[in-house]
């Protein structure tokens, strides 16, 4: 289980949420009411134009636990900002068809924890899977969705750049 590092010295899991930015906050905020008593509110349960000022940080990701980790994680949104970030847009595509292997497989890994342990996934830290920024700083938040609050079918993202 990953608990404290995700790249040795460049992202670190925040375990709490108190100590994350106010954008973090406000969306897991939202996650908490939408699921109420549930493990995980179900997407048709998120209007993303209750948050629409977080709409250019936010992503929707698609999740298939039976394939391979290739093909497990694909995005469905990537939001204005994370796009003009990074440079290219990751809608309808897998992480491994957009970053190198080794990034990819991070983010897999990530991805598989929370399907796993069907809980909310904070980090901050540098852009390792963007190494010609080394500068620049992220904080994340990935917040597992459920349409029979069992099975992980799709994560709500917010990614903050700084």
């Amino acid at each position: 289980m990953i608990t404290e590092g995700i790249v040795p010295g460049s992202a670190t899991r925040l375990l709490s949420i108190d100590k994350c930015r106010p954008e973090l906050k406000e969306l897991y905020g939202v996650w908490q009411k939408l699921r109420q008593a549930r493990r995980m509110p179900a997407r048709r349960e998120f209007d993303p134009a209750s948050v629409r000022h977080l709409l250019p940080h936010l992503m929707l990701i698609d999740v298939f636990p039976e394939m391979a980790r290739e093909r497990r994680f694909r995005v469905r949104l990537h939001g204005t900002a994370q796009v003009q970030y990074q440079g290219t847009d990751w809608t309808g595509h897998y992480p491994h068809e957009k970053t190198d292997q080794a990034a990819a497989d991070r983010l897999c890994a990530v991805g598989d924890h929370i399907v796993a342990t069907r809980e909310p996934w904070m980090s901050t830290g540098g852009l390792y899977w963007l190494p010609t920024k080394p500068y620049a700083r992220f904080e994340t938040i990935l917040l597992p969705l459920s349409d029979d609050d069992v099975t992980v079918n799709m994560i709500l993202g917010l990614t903050v750049f700084f």
